[in-house]
């Protein structure tokens, strides 16, 4: 392990640590902001700009313009992106009877659900927390082992879904390696509009929201409230207590806009959730069965303000600010015990961006911006910890041709603790008579270190072991040496360091083709090349007979695949749709132990040496997904019925042998497909009626799918005003 340590850390760039020196950091920042703003503002672009101006959304036109701002991080046309990107609509949220973020994103091709300490997100096969998601273009906090918890966000007053795949830190910095997902608020449109729902389901769960909204003249307001609960369910009747727990949840969200003349527009949004978990469960050691009883308090808020003034045509500066804070409050009893832990984080952001359109072939779009972030927990070091993160960044998009759109962005970022981190991208798209598109792009993603990788001081009260952050390993080791709990180091605690980003090169390749007014094709490819990913390893022997783990540099992974859609309107009252994906996640460092003839399985109590054909690849990821969709209208338009099908093919539930590698049959959870089947009735032009049934086939796997609950039927009233 030490030389594994000490390659890692030889092949730190003498740049980078000239960078890092500090005496320079007020220069550099300094030097590099003046630079973004004299190329923005330059008085070549500027007559550019005022001779041949165009607008920002008017790149090409076609015939269905839906705008997206998350790929470009301006407003821009969705067929004219060279990054794919995929847009969720309000329709859709509705035709599929969608209540939280977790139930639109689990029938999307290519995505795949992960339910471990909350419901995440997995993007080509790497982890929840390498995808960043945001709300109106700013990041939500409060993730649990890497996972922010899709359940917690409802999507009753959300407008669409962006969703980009594929590293995106050029432009959004850390959490961006997979990629971003971004939700986007409704707006007041009406004079003054009514919008409501009630839901009732299997398990006594029910949702009830009710928005009302605004538009005088230059000013629009519109405010929304959700409850979500439900009673839970029991899988094993057999064991006390609840599989799924008793729960409520409610949010409240508000959005503001003025205008407060023809250059200037003011946009204030705020957001505050909050929920409640009561349950009563169970775990099984040594074949017996002990119950406890958890409670869960949960708060979750955001205020986001944003002024943008148009200076002139095609010339904008955007001023952004964004606070946010998110706490959890837990207490898990059990007969002769009582654990409480009390979890807060918060981050605070401001950023200012430069849009400059100059002429009709150049686009640049330039920022910078600060945030501070600092958590306060049971489990971290001295109980408060915080870091501050600076960044700029600079796109530029070069429309060369009417066929050919390139953009290349760099972003930088200078972290308190592991200093600065540069993250280019490319992309380019060429398209042909408006009916075939062809994407291409290389670029670069980072994943800064959590505060527990860092910060983590937790000792396992009844294991024993204990868990120590990488930023203070050193001195925290030193510590229990010197009170007599360290028996043995595992390796030389002198190597140990703070730990820095995980970093990846991705590379995608994508088509898109228009076979008629009836058919849709869609295929891409992908390769990602993750390094530097954290590990958590022992690193000392305690006296009693425990270790102590703690975080390093070492993994190397590599994700690559293929997906495939297709969109098919047979007739103007059918429509199917059909997606798969193909992906291999694997960790190099196994594929290099498995050559190397060191690395073992176990079968009927024989060790044997691993082949390569016998690597499954990484846990919880399955090979094969697909997608189906079967749209039927009738003639008249009042109703539509949708049956939707998702489908993996067998994954890694858990390693069985010893060897932490995937590689027995035992460690596969099967393959399994899931139907949904949803009704919309329009009764009159105000309301409409929706009933469905989710898990149609009722199927279930308590052991090792405990989130399936079975089959479950619903039925729900909206309404919405003109």
């Amino acid at each position: 392990m030490n030389n594994k340590i000490t390659n890692k850390r030889a092949q730190k760039s003498t740049i980078a640590q000239y960078l890092t020196q500090s005496s320079f950091g007020v220069v550099r920042w300094c030097f590099l902001l003046g630079w973004l703003w004299f190329v923005s503002s330059s008085p070549a672009a500027s007559a550019q700009s005022t001779d041949r101006s165009v607008k920002s959304d008017s790149l090409k036109s076609y015939q269905l313009q839906i705008v997206v701002v998350t790929a470009l991080k301006s407003p821009s046309v969705l067929e004219d992106t060279p990054i794919p990107i995929r847009v969720l609509g309000r329709e859709q949220i509705r035709q599929r009877g969608a209540l939280r973020l977790s139930d639109l994103l689990a029938e999307e091709p290519g995505l795949m659900l992960t339910h471990f300490l909350g419901t995440g997100i997995q993007m080509q096969g790497l982890d929840p927390d390498y995808t960043l998601i945001l709300l109106d273009g700013q990041p939500l906090v409060g993730r649990s082992g890497g996972t922010l918890d899709l359940d917690r966000l409802s999507v009753s007053d959300i407008a669409s879904v962006e969703i980009v795949q594929g590293p995106s830190s050029s432009l959004y910095g850390s959490d961006a390696l997979a990629g971003v997902i971004n939700l986007r608020s409704r707006e007041a449109e009406r004079p003054f509009g009514v919008d409501a729902g009630v839901r009732y389901q299997t398990h006594n769960t029910s949702n009830v929201n009710v928005s009302l909204e605004g538009r005088a003249s230059k000013t629009g307001w519109r405010l929304s409230l959700d409850r979500f609960a439900s009673d839970g369910y029991d899988l094993n009747p057999d064991l006390p207590g609840q599989t799924g727990p008793a729960f409520v949840k409610q949010t409240v969200s508000s959005r503001w806009t003025s205008s407060l003349h023809d250059a200037v527009d003011i946009n204030l949004s705020a957001r505050f959730a909050h929920e409640n978990l009561d349950s009563d469960q169970s775990i099984v050691l040594n074949g017996i069965a002990s119950a406890f009883q958890e409670q869960q308090r949960q708060t979750d808020w955001s205020v986001a303000p944003e002024m943008k003034w148009r200076i002139q045509p095609g010339h904008s500066l955007t001023l952004k600010g964004y606070t946010t804070g998110f706490r959890t409050q837990s207490s898990v009893s059990i007969p002769d015990a009582e654990s409480d832990s009390d979890f807060r984080q918060s981050l605070g952001r401001v950023e200012v961006q430069h849009d400059l359109v100059a002429g009709s072939f150049f686009i640049l779009t330039s920022g910078a911006g600060l945030s501070r972030e600092t958590v306060s927990a049971d489990r971290i070091a001295g109980g408060h910890r915080s870091n501050q993160t600076a960044h700029a960044f600079s796109q530029q998009q070069f429309l060369l041709s009417e066929s050919v759109h390139l953009v290349t962005s760099f972003r930088a970022d200078h972290h308190t603790e592991y200093g600065w981190h540069m993250s280019p991208n490319a992309a380019v798209m060429f398209s042909a008579k408006n009916t075939m598109r062809f994407r291409l792009s290389a670029g670069t993603g980072f994943k800064a270190p959590s505060f527990q990788q860092l910060y983590m001081d937790f000792t396992n009260a009844v294991a024993g072991y204990s868990v120590i952050g990488s930023a203070d390993a050193q001195s925290n080791l030193k510590r229990l040496e010197e009170n007599g709990l360290i028996t043995r180091y595992l390796g030389n605690p002198s190597l140990l360091q703070t730990v820095g980003p995980e970093t990846a090169v991705s590379y995608q390749a994508s088509f898109d083709s228009d076979l008629g007014k009836r058919v849709h094709l869609h295929v891409a490819l992908f390769h990602n090349r993750i390094g530097d990913m954290i590990e958590t390893l022992p690193v000392a022997q305690k006296t009693n007979g425990q270790q102590v783990f703690s975080y390093l540099n070492l993994n190397r992974i590599s994700s690559r695949g293929m997906s495939f859609e297709t969109r098919f309107r047979p007739s103007d009252l059918i429509s199917i749709q059909a997606g798969y994906q193909f992906v291999q996640a694997r960790d190099l460092d196994v594929l290099d132990q498995i050559a190397a003839g060191t690395l073992y399985g176990r079968r009927d109590g024989v060790d044997y040496l691993l082949k390569r054909s016998d690597y499954g690849g990484l846990f919880n990821r399955s090979k094969h997904s697909g997608t189906l969709q079967l749209a039927v209208s009738t003639p008249q338009g009042t109703t539509d019925v949708r049956l939707r099908a998702t489908a993996r093919s067998r994954y890694g539930f858990g390693d069985q042998n010893g060897n932490l590698v995937l590689d027995a049959s035992n460690e596969y959870v099967p393959a399994q497909m899931l139907w949904n089947l949803t009704i919309n009735r329009k009764l009159t032009s105000l309301a409409n009626l929706q009933v469905g049934v989710i898990n149609l086939f009722d199927r279930m796997n308590a052991e090792r799918i405990p989130s399936l609950s079975g089959r479950q039927v619903f039925a729900s009233v909206l309404f919405s005003s003109e």
